[in-house]
């Protein structure tokens, strides 16, 4: 028993002592790569030679290593090293095709390129009907940047392996990279021929590469010949859908919605969501066409009453979004009135009621039936809660409209609390964080907003970054009136109290000349001319900002605005190209920035409005 016990304590200090062997091996190679890494970080290659030799010595098969220190031979124009570590390591791993084109890379850094060249075309002539040994040995030439030769690669490994499909998706980003933008569509909708689930993915990756009007041109040439070649697929159906959208055709993405819609029995659904998309792109006449399309086929269908009722959202969305009158709201109010009377006002009409509600209380004034209908959303019995909390938020700004602030932090106070973290409770947060700055309690406001900061919206997180930066910009010393008066010319504002804004700003620049908040009154003028629809003085109160504080906070909203009023108000394209151009060189970080390079690829000719 004793000589068991003795034997069990002697293995346990083998096995100890074989660890502590272990992690100080690992620990001296861990050592070494940092000051390999080091030396070439300082640019003394000699010395990290001599370590990654050391490391590769000890584990050959490290492509890191043999990369850096192939790497550090080059650089040091050490080829006679570089050689023989390339004909070595293949000698090592001779299946391996990085080696043999490195052997090659290395004859075309001496400069011979006849050798280099010779040396790159014996390798693809001597590639076997095996896939993965195909795509190594094309892999292997890409990341030398031989391109042309991994291309040659894939297309011999098609031939060989009797498939004009195969390495598609490879083959596509290659010619993409050589902006053969012809072939490269073709390996694209190839990908969709053995695979149609990665169509989105090929959307995405034609999205970000084609860029002309001819470029788009090509893409639809080539989707109508796969769709006569393979009639039974969907899919470059709906790819010729998602092209013309990408264009603003919406009336030719139409012929092929209604197509798929047809051929699946889908009663209109492929529609509506066409339908939504052109909505969503603010392009209401066709949004409302499409909606009717699906009404056309009867009330009967599943769809009918969506379509209703989003064919007058998209009226809705078109008229107070252009120089209504009167007429126009009257008339709008009196469609919703039709709807609801149709389909009476229950969970599925919710919505349409709740845009009747939002009409009435900051379009026509009618507070009485606006506070009623939003009062029976809030307790409709199984309404959606979050167009319940919409309701709320949208009443809370009626309140503030009409200087009830107490029950409208009641309401934002609500929304925050059934949906903590949540955007809706988030924007909730934010409009109770905005009335206590209308109110001129700027430290709360400000913690509330600084919580915001990092809000999971992007839109929230910067309208809070923004507000937050105007309180502390103006609240470093004790003199707050200048901003106590800003505040309430911003809810004089928000109240449609036009001319009482205008004066407490210009009581600004009477009692504080040259303030700090100058920027500020500049944008919230030119906001209110905006809204006035005297879009040149807007304008003028725009490039103010820009001109005179571009490197403040407001310059991208103030030059993103000023392009948005020459685009499509006062319809001067050229100006309105170049201030977008202006705005992609000059603020890259922006919000506004996406937008910015849609309009002016629109602009440019790139895409259809």
């Amino acid at each position: 028993m004793k000589t068991y016990k003795i034997k069990h304590i002697f293995t346990k200090i083998a096995i100890l002592f074989l660890l502590i062997l272990l992690n100080n091996s690992c620990y001296g190679q861990q050592a070494d790569e940092e000051l390999a890494a080091q030396f070439m970080g300082n640019k003394e290659y000699s010395k990290a030679a001599d370590m990654y030799e050391k490391l590769l010595n000890k584990n050959s098969r490290s492509m890191y290593f043999y990369d850096n220190l192939l790497k550090c031979y080059i650089l040091q124009n050490d080829y006679n090293s570089a050689n023989k570590l390339t004909k070595k390591q293949s000698k090592r791993e001779p299946s391996n095709y990085y080696f043999k084109v490195d052997q090659a890379y290395v004859s075309k850094l001496q400069g011979d390129l006849q050798k280099s060249k010779q040396q790159f075309q014996e390798l693809v002539q001597t590639i076997t009907p095996n896939e993965n040994s195909i795509y190594e040995l094309a892999k292997a030439f890409e990341k030398r940047n031989e391109k042309e030769f991994s291309i040659e690669t894939y297309n011999k490994g098609r031939k060989i392996l009797k498939s004009e499909t195969l390495f598609a998706n490879e083959l596509g980003s290659l010619y993409g990279e050589l902006k053969e933008t012809n072939k490269m569509i073709e390996e694209f909708l190839n990908v969709l021929v053995n695979d149609p689930t990665f169509i989105t993915e090929i959307q995405g990756y034609l999205q970000n590469t084609l860029e002309s009007a001819t470029d788009f041109e090509l893409l639809k040439q080539a989707l109508v010949k796969k769709s006569k070649q393979y009639p039974e697929r969907t899919s470059f159906s709906e790819m010729l859908i998602w092209m013309h959208v990408q264009r603003n055709e919406y009336n030719l993405a139409l012929i092929y919605a209604k197509s798929i819609d047809k051929k699946g029995k889908e009663d209109g659904r492929r529609l509506i969501e066409l339908g939504f998309l052109a909505s969503a792109n603010e392009k209401y006449d066709d949004a409302i066409f499409i909606f009717q399309q699906v009404e056309a086929l009867g009330k009967e269908k599943s769809y009918y009453s969506l379509a209703r009722n989003s064919s007058l959202d998209a009226l809705s969305k078109k008229v107070l979004s252009n120089n209504y009158t009167q007429e126009n709201l009257l008339m709008l109010q009196k469609s919703y009135l039709e709807v609801l009377e149709e389909f009476g006002r229950i969970p599925s009409t919710a919505n349409t009621l709740k845009n009747l509600a939002n009409l009435q209380a900051f379009y026509l004034n009618d507070y009485e039936n606006a506070i009623k209908n939003y009062e029976e959303l809030i307790t409709m019995a199984r309404i959606d809660r979050h167009l319940q909390a919409q309701c709320k938020l949208e009443l809370g700004d009626f309140y503030v409209l009409k200087g009830e602030v107490w029950d409208a932090m009641l309401l934002y106070g609500q929304v925050d609390k059934d949906f903590l973290e949540e955007p809706l409770g988030q924007e909730a947060k934010f409009r109770n964080a905005r009335l206590s700055y209308y109110l001129g309690e700027f430290e709360w406001a400000k913690a509330q907003l600084d919580i915001l900061k990092t809000a999971t919206t992007q839109l929230i997180a910067n309208n809070a970054l923004e507000l937050s930066l105007l309180i502390q910009d103006n609240t470093v010393d004790s003199i707050l009136e200048p901003l106590q008066i800003f505040a309430l010319a911003d809810l004089n504002y928000f109240q449609k109290n036009d001319v009482v804004a205008l004066q407490k700003l210009d009581s600004i620049n009477l009692l504080f000349p040259k303030h700090r908040l100058s920027d500020d009154i500049l944008f919230k003028k030119a906001e209110i001319y905006y809204r006035k629809k005297d879009y040149s003085v807007a304008a003028n109160f725009f490039q103010r900002v820009v001109d005179e504080h571009g490197t403040d906070i407001l310059g991208d909203n103030a030059l993103y605005k000023l392009a948005r009023i020459n685009q499509y108000d006062l319809k001067n394209s050229e100006t309105a190209k170049k201030l977008y151009e202006k705005f992609i060189d000059t603020y890259p970080g922006s919000f506004y920035l996406t937008d910015c390079r849609k309009q002016f690829r629109l602009l440019r000719g790139d895409l259809i409005n």
